[in-house]
């Protein structure tokens, strides 16, 4: 199963999260990084630097607001550098703004 990492939990990565684990996602393939996450049964992080050790993503999905989008991608930079498939939720984001 690939290895996935949310970034931002709230309404939407919520829902998200949910639905993979509904249809079957080990939980232990995904990592949230978000300061206010509930406790989901799964592995969450603070932020970027409180990652576990090693941990490479195979997809990273990008759950936070468009309005924050520019200040949270550089830490994330390294793992789609790596090969991991990015996605991002934020409306009004085009594929440029990730590409720079």
């Amino acid at each position: 199963m690939s290895k996935i990492l949310l970034v931002g939990c709230g309404k939407m990565g919520q829902a998200l999260l949910a639905g993979w684990l509904d249809r079957g996602m080990a939980r232990a393939d995904v990592v949230v990084v978000d300061p206010a996450a509930p406790d989901l049964g799964v592995t969450v992080a603070a932020g970027p630097d409180s990652l576990p050790p090693g941990f490479g993503p195979d997809l990273m999905v990008l759950a936070v607001k468009p309005q924050v989008m520019a200040d949270v991608l550089p830490a994330y930079r390294r793992f789609a550098a790596a090969g991991a498939t990015v996605l991002s939720i934020a409306a009004g984001k085009p594929v440029a703004f990730f590409r720079a």
